[in-house]
């Protein structure tokens, strides 16, 4: 087998990005290596049950060494019960004209703060010069890192073919151009002039095109594969959408304090127009009126008791008129009228119901992670977290506790009270 499909995600939102302090120390006491705000760490939360809805879900997780990607990569790692291999290569980009090019802890340092979590086995495939790298360095970086990086998964892991990284907003740029065969990152993707996202907890996924020729995949040289971006910047998961995109057109280093300073200098400046040109609009704006999420069942009809309604999952669905007594409804290329019911009896929503999917223990990975891998694994706690920022002892990160577990696993879950029948109308 080959590895099939690659996930790329950039960490959670940043404990500096707040606009207010006080703002938590580098727990590693490596330069700007910050941890995540609670924010992010609720991003990283959204984004594992994300993954988790998925079908071709990650069989192998690999993040950048810095704190607040680690942090990132623990949920999904929890969700899917996967230990954390730990690749410099992933690492964020720093230019050469920084006073302090930060270089990440070690990971017996790390394993201190996620314990249990890490693959101790697992080796940097390249590692960034400590001396900082310009724009180029930083896309010959990624071009060197995908080549080793691939075949070094496919030879000691041949059963894996579906992987995510977690990294850093230009290494994700620049590691996804690379894949798609551009010579730099500030080439467009298409026709249309789009680029690759990286807002904070962004999701990209690129998929390996079949093969034409007569040669088997197994042997194809990794330069002669071609790959397809299938989602780029997805952060339909989030809450809050998509926020901190950044791209090679921001002159300040991602998420540093001078591009925080920028952005909020943009906002304000933004605020202020609007509110002169138009006080009334400012004041309506929409992002501050209230919303709800309402679930309704909806009732398709069928011929007879006997057979069994089902809406395509291929199929677009398209509606208008939620407020009105006859809304429309266009499922593929029927159309239909509804008529709004009380449901009788009970019915839940779960959102976001999902389950771990895994490959049959015969299919896993053939090669083992070695004895401390294994009891990373198996001693694992298998929730999700929330964080402490200040100095912390293993004990005191100890969070397998069944409260915790429960929290953190627990679905919202609705009860739906209304429904929609829908009856087919026929052409004319």
């Amino acid at each position: 087998m080959v590895v099939r499909t690659i996930y790329i995600a950039r960490h959670g939102y940043r404990s500096n990005w707040l606009p207010q302090g006080p703002y938590p120390l580098p727990p590693t006491g490596v330069d700007s290596d910050v941890p995540l705000a609670k924010h992010g760490i609720d991003q990283a939360k959204e984004l594992a049950h994300y993954i988790l809805s998925l079908g071709n879900q990650p069989e192998m997780i690999f993040s950048s060494p810095f704190y607040r990607c680690i942090e990132t990569s623990e949920p999904i790692a929890d969700i899917l019960e996967l230990p954390i291999n730990v690749d410099a290569g992933l690492g964020e980009w720093y230019k050469p004209d920084r006073e302090v090019i930060p270089v990440p802890a070690p990971l017996e340092s790390l394993e201190n703060f996620f314990p249990q979590k890490l693959n101790k086995n697992w080796e940097s495939t390249v590692i960034p010069s400590d001396k900082g790298e310009t724009e180029q360095d930083l896309y010959l970086r990624c071009k060197k890192f995908w080549p080793k990086f691939i075949s070094r998964v496919e030879r000691e892991f041949p059963n894996v073919e579906t992987i995510i990284l977690v990294t850093h907003a230009a290494s994700k740029a620049s590691l996804g151009m690379n894949l798609l065969g551009f010579s730099n990152w500030r080439e467009p993707l298409d026709e249309d002039g789009n680029i690759i996202r990286s807002g904070s907890c962004s999701l990209d996924k690129f998929e390996l095109v079949p093969s034409t020729n007569d040669e088997s995949e197994e042997t194809l040289p990794f330069e002669s594969k071609q790959w397809r971006i299938t989602m780029n910047g997805n952060t339909e998961f989030l809450t809050k959408g998509e926020e901190m995109n950044w791209d090679y057109r921001n002159a300040f280093e991602a998420g540093s304090d001078a591009d925080m300073k920028l952005r909020r200098e943009a906002a304000a400046a933004a605020a202020a127009t609007t509110t002169d040109s138009n006080p009334s609009e400012a004041d309506e704006s929409p992002y501050e009126q209230p919303t709800e999420s309402v679930y309704v069942s909806v009732d398709l009809p069928s011929n007879s008791y006997r057979e069994r309604a089902e809406i395509d999952r291929t199929a677009s669905l398209q509606y208008s008129g939620l407020n009105t007594p006859h809304p429309l409804f266009k499922i593929g290329n029927k159309l239909y009228e509804g008529d709004w019911k009380k449901l009788v009896g009970t019915e839940l929503a779960f959102l976001g119901e999902a389950a771990l999917n895994k490959k049959p223990r015969g299919e896993q990975l053939d090669k083992s992670n070695g004895d401390d891998a294994g009891g990373d694994v198996e001693g694992g706690d298998g929730g999700e977290s929330g964080a402490k920022y200040e100095s912390q002892s293993p004990q005191e990160k100890d969070r397998s506790t069944q409260q915790e577990d429960e929290e953190e696993h627990s679905e919202r879950i609705y009860r739906i009270t209304d429904r929609i029948a829908l009856t087919r109308v026929q052409p004319m």
